[in-house]
């Protein structure tokens, strides 16, 4: 072969020097004292397509899109590259199998990695959004979500992929969003709340802004064939396009991967499903997904990490807001139902004719086109000033907690210092529907005050049986009642206090015609087997339990202390603690309606959220 021949297979217009291009492989040119050798690298040539800037809204990373050739002319299938990666570039062979083998010699793959980054000519950058929701690009507001018509990519992985926008509808089709505030295929009671909670999810980047983040879970509870996921795939499909069987996440999944995919879902309604434990163990996994699930949102906190250099990483919150289905409302404690808001499923509820033309607008993206035009409607009326619309936040949080506040209190409903807080953010989203439905042109003269009256109705009704749930998880609720039912049913009993018979089995302790002189530890031993015995968990430690009777009214002090010292009718003198039975009876009866702090002093949303905690997930 001649040397000119030997020149026409070489290709130095790839990559700068000293990389080039030689019969179709990668080579580098070796200028040595005497001579210039090139040398092979790979039996492939590799080239750098685009430069990606990968943004999950928490810190960006730099990716690379990398294309190939190989000899014998196969095009290698396109790679997305870490920046990690093409350190190693232990990728080749992992991807590209026995094609993207390399010469094996000491810093080849190095220099492989090098000669990708310095192909020639101008190479593009790209963005590719991790995160959906609100995003401050280049001094402007833009909704996020993938969108195969819009100039911003937004890539989310597995089940996620399901969110999408895809066009916009004209305003006739919010129709379709108005006929659900009307009872359409579903009650009033079950379609104002997941219609409030689908169309807050939009405002939470400023809600966050605002100092008033959400921090409740939605939960729709019904039994085995009621409908529940369809529901739930109907109102997710305001940001995609869901159906039963491909729900983002269920309770069979891990608490770790769904914090994990909650963060990416920002602004946007999502859904864990399926809460319907079978067995012992079952149970308790799912009832810590649930737990944690509360823990999550209730308190926007995500998990602490460490990455391979032990350095504590940024947290990932959850951004969005979360619907579950659940065949019963899960027992995870007072704290933990208190950031559920539950609505109830019946039999009978869902016309499945008028549903089915639903699912099928559903299928057509007319529900995902009418979020479409809601976000663009908040952006066109609220964010000229971000600050001013923070405010309008701010100032309709405040007053609806207020109204709230007072309402459930004058109707001596029992609820949770959080309840006005999800109360509030539930009117947010019904009032910013509301009022997107009137501009379009929809309500009607007089339906716009009908609306808001049925939906308080619906809120109301709502929180009075929530307030039931959250009497029975009440642990001073449940040691009296789980406690009465020993006595009652002979398994345990307490001695009149005059007696002077021995104690037999079950003895519990003393009483007389005002209180229970009970054995703490006993009664609460016999209290804890009792609810093990009936699947139920009861965990609570002597001290805590004694100090809440205390502060509930049952438990008398003496000097101060939770237990006293008492003489038996046999003359022995024994340690107990006091419950005043007619304390018992009067919350055993739910009668009792705790009234909370006055409206006065409850806080005013801050400027900015407090530093967010951590919690790690073993």
């Amino acid at each position: 072969m001649t040397d000119n021949e030997i020149q026409t297979n070489v290709d130095e217009s790839v990559y700068e020097k000293p990389y080039l291009v030689k019969d179709g492989c990668l080579y580098e040119e070796v200028v040595t004292k005497n001579s210039t050798e090139h040398v092979k690298l790979a039996d492939f040539v590799p080239v750098l397509r685009a430069e990606v800037t990968y943004d999950d809204g928490n810190e960006p990373s730099k990716r690379f899109r990398v294309a190939a050739t190989h000899k014998s002319g196969t095009v290698l299938p396109e790679q997305v590259v870490s920046a990690d990666e093409m350190m190693s570039m232990k990728w080749l062979i992992q991807r590209w199998g026995k094609k993207g083998a390399a010469v094996p010699k000491q810093s080849v793959l190095a220099k492989i990695s090098h000669a990708i980054m310095t192909t020639s000519g101008d190479v593009p950058s790209e963005t590719i959004y991790a995160q959906t929701g609100w995003k401050l690009i280049d001094g402007e507001y833009v909704f996020l979500m993938p969108n195969k018509n819009s100039p911003y990519t937004v890539d989310l992985k597995g089940k996620l992929g399901r969110y999408r926008f895809d066009k916009p509808v004209d305003k006739g089709d919010v129709f379709y969003a108005y006929a659900m505030m009307e009872q359409s295929f579903a009650p009033q009671k079950v379609l104002l709340p997941l219609l409030s909670v689908t169309f807050l999810s939009p405002l939470n980047h400023f809600l966050k802004k605002a100092g008033c983040e959400p921090k409740f879970v939605t939960a729709l509870i019904g039994k085995t064939g009621c409908r529940k996921s369809t529901i739930a795939a109907l109102f997710l499909s305001f940001f995609g396009s869901f159906t039963a069987s491909d729900l983002p996440m269920s309770f069979h999944d891990t608490a770790n991967s769904v914090l994990e995919n909650v963060y990416y879902l920002k602004d946007v309604l999502t859904c864990i499903d399926d809460y319907h434990p079978s067995g012992l163990y079952q149970e308790r996994d799912m009832k810590s997904i649930a737990q944690n699930i509360s823990r999550f949102y209730g308190d926007r906190i995500g998990r602490a990490r460490l990455n391979c250099r032990s350095e504590l990483q940024r947290s990932k919150p959850p951004t969005g807001n979360a619907l579950i289905t659940a065949e019963f409302v899960p027992s995870i404690s007072v704290s933990g139902c208190a950031r559920y808001f539950n609505v109830e499923l019946s039999e009978g509820d869902i016309d499945l004719d008028v549903l089915s033309e639903f699912q099928q607008k559903a299928d057509e993206g007319v529900l995902a086109g009418i979020m479409m035009l809601y976000t663009d409607w908040l952006k066109k009326n609220y964010l000229k000033s971000e600050k001013d619309f923070v405010k309008v936040l701010a100032g309709g949080f405040r007053s609806y907690r207020s109204g709230y506040t007072k309402l459930l209190t004058e109707k001596g409903i029992r609820f949770h210092n959080r309840t006005p807080d999800m109360l509030a953010h539930l009117k947010l989203g019904f009032v910013f529907l509301r009022d997107f439905v009137k501009d379009c042109g929809m309500l009607r003269p007089g339906e716009y005050e009908r609306f808001e009256n049925e939906f308080d109705e619906a809120l109301i009704e709502s929180c009075s049986k929530n307030a039931e749930l959250l009497t029975e998880e009440d642990p001073v609720f449940r040691f009296c009642e789980k406690l009465c039912c020993l006595i009652e049913s002979g398994t345990c009993y307490v001695a009149n206090k005059n007696s002077g018979s021995a104690p037999q089995k079950g003895y519990l302790g003393i009483e007389d015609d005002k209180y229970y002189y009970l054995l703490t530890d006993v009664a609460l031993r016999e209290v804890t087997r009792f609810c093990a015995d009936q699947n139920e968990h009861f965990s609570i430690r002597k001290k805590e339990l004694l100090r809440q009777l205390a502060d509930g009214g049952i438990l008398k002090q003496i000097g101060g202390r939770n237990t006293t010292t008492v003489r038996t009718g046999s003359g022995k003198n024994i340690s107990v603690a006091m419950l005043d039975k007619a304390e018992m009876a009067q919350r055993l009866s739910r009668d009792l309606c705790e009234l909370p702090r006055s409206v006065e002093k409850l806080p005013d949303p801050q400027e900015q959220n407090a530093a967010q905690g951590s919690v790690v997930q073993v």
